[in-house]
């Protein structure tokens, strides 16, 4: 007979025995720990990689597709990368020498690769040997575990480091582009350039031209060009450095084979304690109107509600506009404020291609059409709502709702299931983007000013993609290079 203290021996020992098996189909804890010092062929059990382990080279078949796996970091002030716990899979015939995009793996979540998935598929360019469903892996609470599930097989093994050269080159061409340190430009050098920036935008490429002889309130992108979407970066330098030092869009750009397309609010920000502080709004825009006088025709800004001097642009009773206004014209001279006024004057409200629509905050819940759109200096009533309407809520009846998104796109002539990207209405200030936002279908929200990552969008082949992207701390970093010489 057994006794109480066998007994409970026994309930825990099944326990135990119950609770390894659990963790081995999830892969957090119990099984083969393997240290990768050269290639390895899985087979049907799984494998354990340690977490400290090297960078992994997954092989999905007979070396049919190769990816990489890195631990993901962000830089400090100093250039160190610092550990974020995720990893990122790329493909390294790809990764940073054209724009592409990546799967990110987080703490206890998994992946499953293979051809089954049309993202996949998109992203990595899978060849006809991955299987639907060829690798399963899992980031456990100390291991990787890579679980193979096709017959062609997987291999995995140490891969390379990455090509720390090639952002190097890109932080170094940005401060070319800027003309030196990023820092504030003087104030006839800054009058200079808006002055330059102006002139670009009344003969601003891709606008039908108003009654005026002016370029109108719409912006059609052609296919061909790939498009680079950020939102609301609230002068968040590091953002917006961050963005062009990733995924060779800076080079696409210098290429002339994408655009970055700015939609709005690039000015004023959000962070708490720092509602009242302009100097760093205005650093931003030195940078905007360098990267658009680089780029004419591969650069382009949409106004937002913060592109104002109007007392009604507040937040948290903070009256940033008036704030904005005053800072301009003590530092720069009421010249350059008059200026300011103009290039707000000059923008475009909505901007579209095949592959996306967006406008600053929100489709209009009034009539609207395409002549309406280039015509918008008649209609400020569309203006309002373009740049300040918010989706309906119980405390907003008249904001918009799924029908105005659907007449938006046929206004448009862009098909249902074409993406709109509003900024504008953040959800939380844990995100930086939403997708199919109220349950509306490819109707999606870009906040770009979150301090720690920053979003976009971008086409990967034939698909809009977003992307989130840790922030770096670049301005210290690119200031900290010697100047070119000569």
């Amino acid at each position: 007979m057994r006794t109480m203290a066998t007994r409970r021996s026994f309930k825990l020992s099944n326990l135990l025995a119950w609770l390894k098996g659990v963790a081995a189909r999830l892969g957090f804890g119990w099984g083969r720990d393997l240290r990768l010092g050269d290639s390895y062929r899985l087979g049907t059990s799984k494998v354990r990689v340690p977490l400290g382990g090297l960078p992994i080279e997954i092989s999905l078949g007979l070396n049919d597709k190769r990816l990489h796996l890195y631990p993901e970091t962000r830089l400090n002030g100093r250039g160190e990368p610092v550990r974020l716990g995720s990893f990122i899979l790329v493909d390294p015939s790809a990764h940073r020498r054209r724009i592409s995009g990546f799967l990110r793996l987080t703490p206890r979540s998994w992946l499953s690769l293979g051809s089954a998935d049309m993202l996949q598929k998109e992203l990595f360019d899978y060849p006809a040997a991955v299987d639907d469903e060829h690798l399963v892996l899992i980031h456990g609470r100390d291991a990787l575990v890579f679980r193979n599930l096709s017959d062609a097989g997987t291999r995995i093994g140490p891969a390379p480091a990455e090509d720390g050269w090639l952002r190097e080159r890109l932080w170094r061409r940005l401060r070319e582009i800027f003309g030196g340190p990023i820092a504030l430009l003087p104030k006839d050098e800054a009058m200079q350039l808006i002055e330059e920036v102006n002139r670009l935008l009344r003969k601003e490429i891709y606008r039908p031209l108003d009654e005026r002889g002016l370029p109108g309130g719409l912006l059609l992108l052609p296919s061909k060009l790939t498009p680079i979407i950020v939102a609301d970066m609230h002068a968040q330098i590091d953002n917006l450095l961050t963005i062009l030092s990733q995924n060779a869009f800076l080079d696409a750009i210098e290429q002339g084979t994408a655009v970055l397309v700015i939609i709005g609010d690039a000015v004023h920000s959000e962070i708490d304690g720092q509602l009242r502080e302009m100097e760093s709004s205005m650093l931003m825009m030195d940078l905007i109107f360098r990267l658009k006088l680089h780029f004419p025709e591969q650069v382009f800004y949409l106004r937002g509600n913060h592109d104002s001097f109007s007392e009604d642009m507040s937040k948290d009773g903070i009256p940033q506009g008036l704030l904005w206004a005053r800072e301009l014209g003590e530092r720069r001279g009421t010249a350059y404020l008059k200026a300011m006024e103009e290039f707000y004057r000059l923008l475009p409200y909505v901007v579209a291609s095949k592959d996306f629509a967006a406008c600053h905050a929100a489709p209009p819940t009034s009539k609207v059409d395409v002549e309406m759109l280039v015509q918008i200096h008649r209609h400020p009533r569309l203006v309002i709502e373009l740049i300040n309407n918010r989706l309906q809520r119980p405390n907003r009846p008249q904001g918009y709702r799924r029908r105005d998104v659907k007449r938006f796109r046929q206004c448009l002539q862009v098909s249902p299931e074409t993406p709109l990207i509003v900024g504008h209405t953040p959800i939380n200030r844990e995100d930086t983007l939403w997708l199919n936002v109220d349950g509306i279908a490819n109707h999606h929200v870009l906040f770009s000013a979150n301090p720690d990552q920053v979003g976009v969008f971008t086409r990967i082949g034939n698909t809009m993609v977003p992307l989130r992207y840790p922030v770096d701390a670049l301005t210290s970093i690119i200031n900290s290079f010697d100047p070119a010489p000569g």
